[in-house]
């Protein structure tokens, strides 16, 4: 490519651009990064610090413990982690930490804006604040930015499941609130919400962590793919 203001050099090709001169519209093809990307959000602290010991980075973090997952780095980045050969890491207990799973394949653009708005789109963990908790539901409230479409798309038919997580749809007033009901429901979605306001976008794993939770608090997340 020439030289140009519009273009920026991020990268060269080493190996197989003869792959890239003979593909088609829809081919697909693998591409091999180095370095590797290193996002240690999700991991078991001891992970994280393999990880780093095997990149010659220096990991700082605030609190040692075999429960501790990494929730945050800073930098964010793998090119300024080599360059500045450091890594600073906060982490939170594993009782903190909430499993979920997300089923893309019924509610691809909720589960879109879902990972966006948490952080799961560019990392393995995620955060959103404890909104508000009454009976067996538990209500979050993710930063969504204003004008987000949240088309209504898999609302449940028959009853909401135990579980499941829900995010709730332009056709209501609380449009990107998301939520999870512990026990099945024949009226209403996980974040109380008319069927029809409910777009169901996976479930939570760890439903026993819901109970333990408090209003306000930041919990973070981690997407479990099959």
């Amino acid at each position: 490519i020439p030289s140009s203001l519009v273009h920026s050099v991020v990268g060269q090709v080493v190996r197989g651009i003869a792959l890239a001169r003979i593909a088609k519209e829809g081919d697909e093809i693998a591409v091999r990064l180095e370095p590797r990307r290193i996002d240690l959000l999700g991991l078991p602290l001891a992970r994280a610090q393999e990880i780093a010991q095997k990149h010659g980075v220096n990991l700082v973090f605030d609190k040692e413990g075999s429960d501790r997952i990494v929730v945050s780095q800073e930098p964010g980045t793998t090119l300024d982690v080599l360059a500045e050969k450091n890594v600073t890491v906060t982490t939170a207990p594993l009782d903190k930490v909430i499993d979920i799973e997300l089923d893309e394949t019924h509610a691809p653009a909720s589960c879109e804006v879902f990972r966006r708005f948490t952080g799961l789109k560019e990392h393995d963990a995620g955060m959103m604040p404890v909104f508000f908790k009454f009976d067996d539901v538990v209500l979050f409230k993710p930063e969504i930015a204003a004008g987000t479409k949240i088309t209504p798309e898999n609302i449940p038919i028959k009853e909401s499941p135990a579980a499941a997580l829900g995010i709730t749809n332009d056709s209501r007033k609380g449009a990107g609130l998301v939520g999870v009901r512990l026990s099945k429901n024949t009226e209403f979605g996980p974040t109380s919400e008319p069927f029809e306001g409910t777009n169901l976008i996976g479930r939570v794993i760890d439903t026993e962590k819901l109970k333990k939770l408090r209003e306000k608090e930041m919990i973070y997340i981690r997407e479990v793919r099959k």
